[in-house]
């Protein structure tokens, strides 16, 4: 599923809490009054804990890796040219161009990202050798 599939998904169950939030009207009994507000707050938690999977993947990659990664990111896959759309735990969602679908790819399994992504003084150094940076980023060379 993309980022932005996973964002829609969020923002409807906020929309459907909404809805029925405002359906509630005075005249309502108090005990379907309180089902419906139940309701809405599992709804709202729906969508709380989908943006909280995201950016928990997000900072996963960021603190492990030393990526500093978001939807819409150029990045090669494999050598093919391609767009970050989401993320899923260590995975990141990669779209080439050119293609209608997405492919789940570990953060570091055959990709190279661009100069300013690294963060850090280095990703967690077992796994340095796995994070491709264009020459031009790694300034500890000489």
């Amino acid at each position: 599923m993309s980022a932005a599939a996973i964002s829609a998904e969020a923002d409807t169950y906020e929309q459907k809490a909404r809805e029925l939030l405002n359906a509630l009207t005075p005249t309502l009994p108090w005990e379907q009054r309180f089902h419906v507000e139940d309701q809405a707050e599992d709804l709202r938690e729906r969508a709380r804990s989908i943006r909280t999977r995201v950016n928990n993947s997000i900072e996963h990659i960021r603190s492990y890796y030393g990526l500093n990664l978001r939807v819409g990111l150029e990045v090669k896959h494999e050598g093919r040219p391609g767009t970050i759309v989401g993320f899923a735990g260590q995975y990141v969602a990669v779209q080439h161009e050119g293609d209608d679908t997405y492919v789940v790819r570990h953060a570091t399994s055959q990709m190279e990202y661009p100069e300013g992504t690294q963060v850090g003084p280095d990703p967690d150094e077992r796994f340095a050798h796995l994070v491709q940076v264009p020459a031009a980023a790694r300034t500890d060379e000489k």
